[in-house]
């Protein structure tokens, strides 16, 4: 929706967006390929113009709610000769479409539940064959799709960051009650100070974690570039909810190991977090490159380590 938004016309608006917002639609996003990985500018999927219509083909996996969209954009590359960024483009499909078949759900570390297929918590994999869309489907433009990719994973980022914030709040708060009344050898776990050293160390993570939000969101905000501090903070909480759910599952024992709470569910979850809108290793290699550059330039790194709003 973010991206009809900030790049869709008028029409396309009007005919997609209304009833997304309205709640009568759901809408995929299918760009990942397994030929490229974290690199996008590796697919493979092409789109050839025939006459009035674009033609379709390649392949996409990892297409989130795919199984339960109305709607999908499609991101394919139509100028092969063209500079590297500017070779995609992306499509509005209209779904059910002959040419867009979903060949399996993915299965993954963190299994499918019937509330959540229903819901959309699914991860396809998908064969286009001769996929064919009107002339016009182009959205934000030929040659635009990866830049507009770019920008809703961005958005993306923001969101998993402050999904990942209310997972570690709410594994921080489980891990307190349980605590506060669990005794061995006649003392309150709360009162050892083992206990509060890791209580107190989720704590700060979390503080961290929101005030790095709270940044990117405000220059998100005001339309500025929130890449570096972005990246960085992407990086941040997928570790920090990794580090704080497995705190207060430790501090569960093996109460946290058993599924009588959410604790053991969580942790298989949030591993995806470290891969999801671009693994670890992509991203702190993109903000070590900023670093240096930023110094080359400035002769400090100050506006590569969030200090851009100071200068």
């Amino acid at each position: 929706m973010l991206t009809l938004i900030e790049h869709g016309t008028d029409d396309q608006k009007e005919k997609y967006l209304k009833p997304l917002l309205n709640g009568e639609k759901r809408i995929c996003y299918s760009m990942t390929e397994k030929a490229a990985g974290a690199d996008a500018t590796g697919m493979q999927t092409t789109a050839v113009l025939d006459g009035d219509e674009w033609v379709l083909n390649g392949e996409k996996w990892f297409s989130s709610s795919a199984s339960v969209a109305d709607i999908a954009l499609v991101m394919a590359k139509t100028d092969p000769d063209a500079p590297r960024h500017e070779r995609y483009s992306t499509f509005l499909v209209e779904l059910p479409n002959p040419g867009y078949q979903i060949l399996r759900n993915i299965e993954t570390m963190q299994p499918h539940t019937e509330l959540g297929l229903k819901l959309g918590g699914s991860h396809s994999e998908i064969r286009i064959d001769n996929l064919r869309v009107p002339r016009d489907s182009i959205l934000g433009g030929r040659g635009q799709g990866f830049n507009m990719g770019q920008h809703r994973l961005a958005y993306g980022r923001l969101r998993h960051g402050m999904h990942n914030v209310a997972m570690a709040q709410r594994a921080l708060d489980l891990a307190a009650a349980h605590v506060v009344k669990r005794e061995t050898f006649g003392e309150r776990l709360a009162d050892r100070q083992g206990v509060r050293w890791m209580l107190a160390d989720c704590a700060a993570e979390i503080y961290k974690a929101r005030l790095m939000l709270l940044h990117v969101a405000y220059k998100a905000e005001r339309g500025m570039d929130l890449r570096q501090e972005n990246g960085i903070a992407k990086v941040f909480l997928a570790n920090m909810v990794h580090q704080v759910v497995d705190t207060a599952l430790q501090l569960h024992g093996a109460l946290g190991y058993s599924h009588d709470t959410p604790l053991a569910r969580w942790y298989t979850g949030i591993r995806s977090q470290r891969l999801v809108d671009g693994p670890d290793e992509v991203h702190r290699w993109r903000t070590g490159a900023n670093v240096v550059r930023a110094f080359e330039k400035y002769g400090t790194t100050a506006s590569a380590c969030g200090g851009e709003l100071f200068d």
